[in-house]
This record gives C-alpha cells, structure tokens and sequence, in this order.
C-alpha cells in the first residue's frame, strides 16, 4: 500500500511544522514530532518501505511509523493510494 496527503486537507509550513485543516472541523492544528516529518515527507504517495527510508534519512535512524500512520490515517489526514 502506498500513503498519500489527503487532497482534501488544506496546509500550510510554517515554521513551526505544517498546520493542517482536516475537512468538517472548524480549526486548524499543528501538526508535530513524527507527524510533521511524515506529513512533510509525502509530497509524492509513497509505500511504507520508502516511507521508512526518507523518514529515517531525515531522523538519521530509523523508527517504527505504524502508529503515527495509523493516527494520521484515523484523522483523514493521509489516505491509502493506488500506485
């Protein structure tokens, strides 16, 4: 599966980390830590393995994102693409 930004979702960098509105919420969030890196990584639908890659190039190691994908996934802010 490949992981993709929910086109529906407007955003902005800041420099604070990317503030993000989901659809049918009235305020913004910031996104922070892990999710920011994530959310900042997927510019282009990647697949976990190159997910995990450009996440631990920027970290200099490597973590596990399931639970940051499964959160982001849950908030409708990253959707599962076709390739």
């Amino acid at each position: 599966m490949r992981y993709a930004r929910n086109p529906a979702v407007l955003w902005r960098s800041t420099s604070l980390g990317p503030v993000v509105l989901i659809p049918g919420r009235a305020l913004p969030t910031r996104l922070s830590g892990l999710a920011a890196v994530v959310w900042e990584v997927l510019d282009d639908p990647l697949a976990a393995a190159e997910l995990d890659g450009e996440v631990a190039q920027l970290l200099e190691g490597s973590m596990d994102l399931s639970g940051c994908l499964a959160e982001l996934l849950g908030a409708d802010l990253v959707v599962p693409s076709t390739p």
